[in-house]
């Protein structure tokens, strides 16, 4: 049974002498009240918790354990202030306030990324390879490098090492193909290339290639809507041919120039082993396909003299890695796909793929329009340590972040906007789901779902907020063209901890709906409902200030 706190004498003597009261906090902050227009002020049955009701449905709450004391004056602490109207929007100033990682180049040959960086290769010998409508030439090919040319295309077989070819002109309907045993660098300078058959860059070795972007360059290159069948190689299997520009290596991208790629029949650029983009202007016009595709890991950094930019507009995903991680640490990205924005799975059982996805820096937008397209997805781990995301997913089903491992954003800013309901299987749209623990820590998070039956975070597990600012509004009303119906909710989980930071939350039904408790040991929680009561059950409170808004 509660207890009415008035009926302290000393708290008594307040209301008589004072018409506004200050809950003043250990930790330095303060809560000012009307006596004439507050209603009841009581604590729980044990005295721990004191729960003042402001009106409107609105309470807030504290532990006794962190109130200094109950008095007519402040003790000069921060006013704790609450938003019965957050909003979520996108803030122009991120694209050019994030962080960035410039990587250290290797110099141990030991090293496993030392063979990544061009700056640790050098050329003995270049090789210029002009095309033009009439056709297409080289200068002097070395003992060890053959070429076979055929008007505009040509395929070069090389067994030599320290092999650089540098590559201009334009031919509508041309192709390059390397065969190669050794590594090598492609420096571009200056190519318009469109195969109406086929990829335009074709390179079929398993080696590093260095795909150089040479300064002030300006590239275009162009597939076929449809492809020419596949040589057949001397061990009987037919040889990829799965896009623009595709390598069955290690491609590295870097340098200064600029990169336009149109896919009419494959990936835009697409990599049978790994893909690392250290620099350049890439402009993927339009993929047929995907924009990146790579089987193994897929990384963007920067060099210490240039950033990556670039864009992407993909008709299924704008980056797919299908055996590895994907790491992205600088750039600017801009991404628009029908598919995922950015898509790290695999579906087998190989304990050596590790399919999580790491955002250390950068900025990305990403616009998704099919259903259940995530901006993010991955059936791994996912890890926000820096960088500022912005995405908006327009398909019904589809998520900001889809995270079949843990999720743990500890750094770097994300936004989202959801606008889809509920997809044709009954997936639910929403801004982060996760099936393992979700961690927020130092991080500014913002997620905004408009459609019916939406989550604005949705996890199997707990959800830990321990620092930052969370922002949560999902506030269309329940889906109900179904026979168990979706509710929108602002967070629903196994458990909730909020251990610091600012959480605000909004959401039709529930903004805070567990399977198990809500533990609130620090930092400032406003949660409001149009519709019910804020939380689905009372939360255990040893620290912080909680403030609740009930529909009535």
């Amino acid at each position: 049974m509660k207890k009415a706190l008035f009926l302290f004498g000393v708290l008594a003597a307040s209301f008589a002498q004072a018409q506004v009261l200050y809950v003043n906090n250990s930790n330095g902050t303060y809560q000012e009240i009307d006596t004439k227009t507050t209603g009841d002020i009581t604590f729980n049955e044990e005295q721990q918790l004191i729960r003042i009701e402001l009106g409107n449905g609105i309470a807030s709450q504290f532990s006794t354990t962190g109130i200094t004391n109950i008095a007519p004056v402040s003790n000069n602490g921060t006013e704790l202030t609450y938003d019965l109207n957050p909003t979520v929007a996108f803030d122009a100033t991120d694209k050019e306030n994030f962080n960035e990682i410039t990587q250290a180049i290797p110099t141990d040959e030991l090293d496993d990324e030392y063979g990544d960086f061009v700056e640790n290769y050098s050329t003995s010998r270049i090789i210029t390879i002009t095309f033009s409508e009439t056709g297409v030439k080289t200068t002097a090919l070395p003992s060890g490098i053959t070429a076979t040319i055929n008007g505009g295309h040509i395929v070069i077989n090389s067994t030599l090492s320290k092999i650089g070819y540098r590559v201009k002109g334009t031919c509508s309907n041309g192709s390059l193909k390397i065969y190669s045993d050794k590594k090598f660098q492609i420096m571009m300078l200056g190519l318009s290339l469109t195969n109406p058959t086929g990829p335009a860059i074709n390179i079929q070795s398993g080696k590093t290639v260095y795909f150089t972007l040479l300064t002030n360059s300006n590239n275009t290159l162009c597939d076929g809507a449809t492809y020419n069948a596949p040589v057949v190689g001397s061990n009987g299997e037919e040889e990829d041919q799965k896009g623009t520009i595709f390598s069955e290596g290690q491609l590295i991208i870097n340098g200064a120039g600029t990169l336009n790629v149109t896919s009419l029949g494959g990936h835009a650029i697409c990599s049978d082993d790994y893909i690392r983009v250290r620099g350049g202007n890439i402009n993927i016009l339009s993929a047929a396909k995907d924009g990146f595709r790579t089987k193994d890991k897929f990384v963007i950094g920067r060099a210490e003299a240039c950033s990556p930019n670039i864009t992407i507009n993909a008709t299924s995903n704008g980056i797919e890695c299908t055996e590895g991680t994907l790491t992205i640490e600088a750039g600017k990205l801009d991404i628009t796909s029908g598919g995922e924005g950015i898509k790290v799975v695999y579906e087998e059982t190989d304990p050596a793929v590790i399919p999580d996805a790491y955002i250390n820096g950068g900025y990305i937008n990403i616009t998704t329009t099919g259903e259940k397209s995530s901006a993010i997805q991955t059936t791994g781990n996912y890890t926000q340590n820096g960088g500022i995301i912005q995405a908006t997913v327009n398909g019904n089903g589809s998520k900001i972040i889809n995270s079949d491992g843990t999720t743990t954003i500890s750094g770097g800013k994300l936004t989202g906007i959801a606008n889809g309901t509920v997809s044709a299987d009954e997936s639910s749209a929403g801004g982060i789901k996760s099936y393992g623990t979700l961690t927020i820590t130092d991080a500014t998070v913002g997620i905004e779902c408009n459609g019916k039956g939406a989550k604005a975070i949705n996890c199997d597990y707990d959800v830990v907020i321990n620092s930052g600012k969370v922002t949560l509004l999902a506030t269309a009303e329940n889906y109900t063209d179904i026979a168990n119906d979706k509710k929108t909710r602002a967070i629903t989980a196994d458990g909730i901890i909020v251990n610091g930071g600012t959480l605000i939350a909004k959401a039709y039904n529930h903004a805070m709906s567990v399977q198990m408790s809500i533990e609130i040991n620090g930092g400032t929680v406003n949660v409001h409902s149009t519709s019910d009561t804020a939380l689905d059950t009372d939360a255990t409170q040893t620290g912080g200030w909680l403030l609740t808004q009930d529909y009535e």
